[in-house]
């Protein structure tokens, strides 16, 4: 995720989601002792969801971002004293192997994925997801997801695609919920808790 404007207020609302979720998750029928040790800030771009809410609930973040520049400004970004928690991952998130996580070491109580499968594939974005969520704690972790939705007049049951323009465009899909559903099953995924805003859906994921 890349940018900075709205930061603070998206981060605001970031984090009151996640607090949502943890009430219900140590209050359902079958109550979870959550761990806040590792987080994931998938597609992390300047790093504004690691600084505005992941830091605040975690003791440290792996930034995994494709761009080495954006890599290297989150950096700068996040200062040298939340630095100091993080570290700094340069790969695309449909590229990582098994192999890869593993020398990640001890498996992540979040992953967060903003605005990420939006520039992917369904094939793509169903590979993403399966390879992020088998980086989470078993029973206790999950996958928090917001993507932009269909905004009005646009029929709720289509997809809609801007298309490149300029030497910098690239394709972007705005999927239904029914669409984001459909990928999170089949990447073996349960919606645990959603909420729709203006122009985005925010889901926490957790594995089937």
């Amino acid at each position: 995720m890349v940018g900075d404007d709205g930061a603070e207020a998206d981060g605001m609302e970031g984090l009151a989601f996640l607090d949502r979720w943890m009430v219900l998750a140590r209050a359902g029928p079958s109550p979870k002792k959550l761990l806040t040790k590792r987080a994931i800030d998938a597609g992390a771009g300047v790093g504004r969801v690691t600084k505005f809410v992941l830091l605040k609930r975690y003791d440290t973040v792996r930034l995994v971002e494709a761009d080495p520049d954006w890599s290297r400004r989150s950096q700068v970004y996040l200062g040298r004293k939340r630095s100091k928690g993080c570290t700094f991952v340069c790969s695309r998130l449909e590229d990582i192997q098994p192999q890869t996580i593993a020398a990640w070491g001890e498996p992540a109580d979040v992953v967060w994925l903003q605005w990420t499968l939006q520039y992917l594939t369904d094939e793509d974005a169903i590979r993403t997801l399966k390879s992020l969520a088998s980086t989470l704690v078993i029973d206790t972790g999950v996958l928090i997801v917001k993507e932009n939705r269909p905004f009005a007049p646009a029929r709720l049951d289509r997809f809609q695609m801007d298309t490149p323009s300029g030497p910098n465009g690239r394709y972007d899909l705005t999927r239904t919920d029914m669409h984001h559903r459909l990928l999170f099953q089949k990447a073996g995924l349960i919606v645990d808790l959603n909420e729709m805003g203006l122009e985005t859906n925010t889901y926490a994921l957790v594995n089937s």
